[in-house]
């Protein structure tokens, strides 16, 4: 890292070792800024959004039409965990993702469910289901990465706390006698001994740790869930954007969710380079939504619509959620249905109307 990163106004920014020495940085916060680094800044990409944490790979029958006005309302205020009178689409969509966390040799590499060899295009309307399974399917690949992850956390805790803790006590060693620009004189066993200035050993032992976290055979950034305008801002705007692309292209599962390029041709080369990469290096686990069947996104460009149609049909299982109601809008009709019904009977008894 250059410790004299710039800030977006062009001023310099404090530095993980500025924020030590002023006190302003913990023990924990210098190991997540360290793992920030490493990630490229993906790393709040590597767990499924909060808002989709209630999600499971379950379905459930609900007679929408016998629920009173409170029900509904409860529906619309906490969507429910399952899909509510499923099609066939969902329950296709459920069991492929089934397959796929039972390390299904179908689907999967050397029974590992972080290995798999197939993804998916789910497509429909809004409000058919498609980012609720498949972010149910993402929560159980997340549990299982996190499992993978714990020895990787407890190793790097140790270096770590060792690295903090040898700048935040520095100025009580008694072995340091001599600091210049230079270096640092150190007496040891009688003999002086000349060392890197603290300055260059600090950012010489936090290229050292990220080299270790990099090494290590599972990532955090193993799994990124990204919205499609996150995906674009990412790749188009991040200040280490190579590295970015790289980390996209190699993590062991991407989930994109509404890919809506709008016809843009960048965009759309975005999401087709993406593919196109993932498929070289063998890294099919992509899985993707969208409101739009794959010779649509291209935006009516015949080339691309032609390659990006090629890759999914190699890379990808389609599942077609056209058929399926906007399970919030049946339920928002349902409770107009019932506010009208209620205005009828307070109609008929207003006795003096002339009919109609």
């Amino acid at each position: 890292m250059d410790p004299n990163s710039k800030n977006s106004t062009g001023g310099t920014s404090p530095t993980m070792l500025d924020k030590i020495e002023a006190g302003l940085l913990s023990r924990d916060n210098f190991e997540s800024e360290v793992i920030n680094q490493v990630y490229v800044g993906l790393h709040k990409y590597c767990k499924i959004p909060t808002g989709y944490k209630h999600c499971k790979l379950l379905t459930k029958l609900e007679d929408v039409d016998a629920l009173d006005d409170e029900s509904l309302r409860t529906l619309l205020r906490h969507p429910p965990a399952e899909i509510i009178n499923p099609y066939r689409s969902h329950i296709k969509a459920i069991e492929l993702f089934k397959l796929l966390l039972s390390g299904d040799s179908l689907v999967c590499d050397n029974g590992d469910p972080l290995s798999p060899t197939i993804g998916a295009y789910l497509y429909g309307p809004p409000g058919s289901g498609k980012t609720h399974l498949m972010a149910a399917f993402g929560l159980h690949i997340e549990a299982i990465l996190e499992e993978k992850l714990q020895h990787v956390q407890h190793m790097l805790g140790d270096v770590v706390e060792g690295a903090f803790d040898m700048y935040v006590l520095r100025q009580a060693s008694e072995s340091r006698v001599v600091e210049d620009n230079f270096g640092v004189l150190e007496i040891k066993d009688g003999n002086i001994e000349q060392t890197l200035p603290p300055t260059d050993e600090f950012w010489e032992t936090v290229e050292n740790i990220k080299g270790r976290v990099k090494s290590y055979p599972y990532q955090p950034t193993d799994l990124l869930y990204l919205g499609f305008k996150e995906l674009v801002e990412v790749c188009k705007y991040s200040t280490e954007r190579s590295d970015v692309i790289s980390a996209l292209e190699n993590a062991k599962i991407v989930f994109i969710d509404d890919v809506h390029p709008l016809g843009d041709p960048e965009q759309i080369q975005i999401v087709l380079h993406l593919l196109e990469r993932r498929y070289e290096l063998g890294r099919a686990g992509t899985f993707i939504t969208t409101n739009l069947e794959a010779h649509e996104i291209s935006g009516g460009d015949e080339l691309l619509s032609n390659r990006l149609l090629s890759r999914i049909s190699e890379m990808l299982v389609s599942i077609d959620f056209s058929e399926c109601d906007d399970w919030r809008q049946l339920v928002k009709a349902r409770r107009v249905k019932l506010v009208e019904n209620e205005l009828e009977k307070r109609i008929q008894l207003h006795t003096h109307l002339e009919p109609d």
